[in-house]
């Protein structure tokens, strides 16, 4: 527990640096921002890296993260997109996983070459495919064809809301999770304890429903929460086609309106969930292992 404690201060340390200085750096210079106003002369103040690094943390601990350039709370504008980013990332995980699960071990129970192939297929064109040409088809098929679901924007705890954009990103989880489950899911049937379970007259549904996925579902889980935590902190591209008010729309704004603390402190976000999410998801994997975590 104590190296664990350790270990994640110092990552803070890390983070924290390098967030103060990617948002200071990428902000030093705005006045192109202003050339369209006829402003030639804009006033900045050039500060050290150490003094820049102390307001930063006082911003964070004592400021509740200081102001936006639009004068709003940094934490307020945070936790306002946080709700439909988690809204977001649990469709799109959900969308994903059964899935990927529900046609990996549907080609394992009726024994079809045909259906392994397609989920193959279908999952490495899915990986090869920019997400934007994936969000593009949809709206394309979805909105302006059969006029099924709205284009973009979001209201609170309306899942019709996030259906395009959830499949959107689903579609790289499922992808991602039925390349994983296809070979293991095959070798788990392949196995002598199946092979024990059959010459007992098990039935087949209970073999490929309940031992073979039991079997696979530790590691799946853990791919899944490393999964969730990568779409928790934003899917810029995506949330900027759907103009989808998340984390991933903020961070965008932040960089092209080049919002110091905003980007300081989503930077900060981001890497401290992806790095909580990868330490649990770390400890499921020694604990399915039967290891004993250090």
């Amino acid at each position: 527990m104590k190296s664990e404690v350790f270990r994640f201060l110092y990552f803070l340390l890390l983070l924290s640096c390098i967030s103060s200085f990617v948002s200071e750096f990428h902000t030093k210079d705005k006045s192109f921002l202003y050339a369209d106003a006829g402003i030639t002369e804009i006033q900045n103040q050039d500060t050290n890296f150490f003094s820049s690094y102390l307001k930063f943390w006082k911003s964070l601990v004592l400021e509740s993260g200081g102001k936006t350039d639009n004068g709003e709370s940094v934490y307020s504008h945070i936790l306002t997109r946080f709700f439909p980013t988690f809204h977001l990332a649990l469709f799109s995980i959900l969308v994903g996983s059964v899935f990927a699960f529900g046609l990996s071990l549907g080609a394992t129970y009726f024994r079809s070459k045909v259906l392994y192939d397609i989920v193959s297929f279908s999952s490495n064109l899915v990986l090869s495919t920019p997400i934007f040409i994936v969000a593009i088809l949809l709206l394309i098929l979805f909105f302006y064809r059969l006029e099924w679901f709205p284009p973009g924007g979001y209201e609170l705890g309306n899942t019709y809301y996030v259906v395009l954009p959830g499949i959107t990103l689903g579609s790289r989880v499922y992808a991602r999770m039925s390349l994983y489950l296809l070979p293991e899911i095959n070798k788990e049937a392949n196995s002598k304890y199946v092979q024990l379970l059959k010459t007992r007259s098990y039935p087949w549904s209970h073999i490929v429903g309940k031992e073979i996925f039991l079997k696979v579902l530790p590691m799946a889980l853990i791919l899944l929460v490393l999964d969730f935590g990568s779409l928790l902190s934003g899917a810029m591209v995506v949330e900027e086609i759907f103009f989808f008010p998340g984390i991933g729309k903020s961070l965008y704004y932040s960089i092209k309106s080049m919002d110091t603390r905003l980007l300081a402190t989503l930077l900060m976000y981001s890497g401290i969930l992806f790095y909580v999410l990868n330490r649990i998801g770390f400890y499921l994997q020694r604990f399915f292992s039967g290891g004993v975590p250090s």
